[in-house]
Parts: structure tokens; C-alpha cells; sequence
């Protein structure tokens, strides 16, 4: 249990997807120019992100590697990160339109995020556990989520602060 714990704080925290990988850059600075926003994009990345990464690891681990066809992988994650994501945008647009309309592109566009491919090509080159890849999986889903929560808080506390003009922006 502590194991699993150290773990999922270590990948979100130490080994932060954005911070330190810098991986899903390019949504950061997107998805965080409204606190509401952000939150939603944080939570349906979250779960692409730790779907996505899970189921990979288990196609590669008893798929792919018992079959010696490892040079499949990237196009493996690429597919199955899509078709989830394209699965879940159904669902939330279906549940939740208004939330889609609003989020626009960039919820579509999660399935080929740098994080969640790159947490599922580094959980491939560990040699970790199945269930260590998965809590590290969680951990980083867990670390991306809250960098893009803080940094959009951090966003709207700057844009209602009293900066001088010519540091504003």
C-alpha cells in the first residue's frame, strides 16, 4: 500500500507529466485561460489519460510482447487513445452538449496528447509491475490534472491583481 502511494506521489508531484516531462505543453497554455474550463478539461483528461494509459499497457504487456510484435506499439497507443477518447466525447456530449460546444477542439484533441501518449511509452519501458504502471499512471493523470487547475487559478488571480500597466500581459 505505501508502495502504490509512493508511487502514485511520486509521477505526480517528482515526475510531473507537465512540469518536468513537459509533456501536453501545448494544453496548458490553451486550456487555462478559464478556471471553469480548465476544470473540465482537467477531469475528461484525466480519465482519457489513465484509461488510455491502463489499457495500453495491458494490450502491450499480454498482447504485444507474447507475440514479439513490440514495433506495433506506437500505433497500438495512437489507436486506442483515439478511439477511447472519441468513445468518452460521445458520451459527454451526450450527457453534458453545452460543456462540448464549449470546450470545442481540445477535448477532441486529447486522445493524441503528447501526456497521454508519453505516459504510456514511459509505463512500456518500465519494469515496474502491472499494477506499479497503473498507479504511476493514476499519479500522472493525478499531476496533470492539477497543474492545469493551479495554473488557470493562477491565471484568474493575476488577471483580477493590481499590476502596473506595463506588466500586464
Amino acid at each position: 500500500m505505501t508502495n502504490t502511494l509512493s508511487i502514485i506521489l511520486a509521477a505526480a508531484l517528482v515526475n510531473n507529466l507537465l512540469l518536468v516531462q513537459l509533456l501536453g505543453v501545448s494544453a496548458l497554455f490553451y486550456a487555462t485561460r478559464r478556471l471553469p474550463q480548465a476544470i473540465e478539461f482537467a477531469l475528461f483528461n484525466f480519465v482519457v489519460l489513465f484509461l488510455a494509459s491502463t489499457a495500453n499497457l495491458i494490450l502491450y504487456r499480454y498482447v504485444l510482447q507474447p507475440l514479439h510484435l513490440e514495433f506495433l506499439r506506437l500505433v497500438l497507443f495512437v489507436a486506442i487513445s483515439a478511439l477511447l477518447t472519441t468513445a468518452l466525447l460521445g458520451i459527454l456530449a451526450e450527457k453534458f452538449p453545452l460543456t462540448t460546444r464549449q470546450q470545442g477542439l481540445l477535448i477532441f484533441l486529447t486522445g493524441g496528447n503528447s501526456a497521454v501518449l508519453g505516459t504510456t511509452l514511459l509505463g512500456a519501458g518500465n519494469t515496474l509491475a502491472l499494477g506499479g504502471n497503473i498507479a504511476s499512471s493514476f499519479g500522472a493523470a493525478l499531476g496533470f490534472s492539477l497543474v492545469i487547475i493551479g495554473f488557470a487559478a493562477m491565471r484568474a488571480r493575476l488577471d483580477t491583481a493590481d499590476i502596473p500597466g506595463p506588466f500586464r500581459g
